[in-house]
């Protein structure tokens, strides 16, 4: 398998259940060490760095289950995404006493809907709350993020949610950042990435625009079994 993502896009990872898309996340993040190969990022070599050091290089990741600490309130929750991740600066910054950037924290909170809830406990909010928690999070880490993994951010969304999301998605796309994203909403997928790669058993089958995509035969095939004719997945 190997495939590149084009800086200031958005790509989508697609694949039928067990084709490899987690496992790749976690090769590039860190979670797991490639047993061959290489993870390259804006032309440094970051395979097999831990998961800390890759975040510290820019790259950010959404997990299927809401990585967000239910027990915190939504505004402590973005107080610690907003933390300088690196050692020495934070302990710069405990010495001096010095806060998080308090403009962009605000500014998280009214961009992604959570200043009615900002006082709140996470537990008490709903999953597409969580959720948007999550990606608010991201947006505001300390160093900054230039690349995004987002694995399945629309799972369990309202189609209200879905659509807020997608606008987020865009918003953040004309910013210039980059996103590679798992999703199994094919209508979602189809309609925010410039670029997909589709995998299947480990193995990327087929890339291109959307409009490629929903054609190639061996996509059809990988989704629908063999003998399924021309259609979309």
């Amino acid at each position: 398998m190997s495939f590149a993502v084009e800086a200031g896009a958005i790509t989508g990872l697609i694949g039928p259940n067990g084709s490899g898309k987690t496992v790749t996340f976690d090769c590039i993040t860190g979670f797991y060490v490639p047993d061959a190969g290489r993870v390259r990022f804006r032309d440094r070599d970051i395979t097999g760095l831990s998961p800390d050091r890759i975040a510290i290089h820019g790259i950010a990741r959404s997990f299927q289950i809401t990585g967000v600490f239910r027990r915190l309130s939504v505004r402590q929750n973005l107080v610690f995404a907003a933390q300088d991740k690196r050692i020495a600066r934070s302990l710069a910054g405990i010495a001096s006493r010095a806060a998080v950037d308090a403009g962009r924290l605000e500014s998280a909170l009214d961009r992604f809907g959570l200043r009615g809830v900002a006082d709140e406990p996470v537990a008490s909010l709903s999953h597409g709350q969580q959720k948007m928690l999550e990606l608010a999070g991201l947006t505001i880490m300390q160093p900054r993020a230039q690349l995004f993994l987002l694995d399945e951010p629309f799972a369990g969304l309202t189609a209200a949610e879905i659509a807020d999301s997608l606008t987020l998605l865009e918003e953040a796309r004309g910013g210039g950042l980059t996103v590679l994203i798992v999703e199994h909403n094919m209508r979602v997928i189809m309609s925010v990435c410039d670029r997909i790669v589709v995998l299947d058993r480990g193995e990327n089958i087929a890339e291109g625009v959307p409009a490629a995509i929903q054609t190639d035969p061996r996509v059809v095939e990988a989704y629908l079994g063999r003998g399924a004719g021309a259609g979309r997945p």
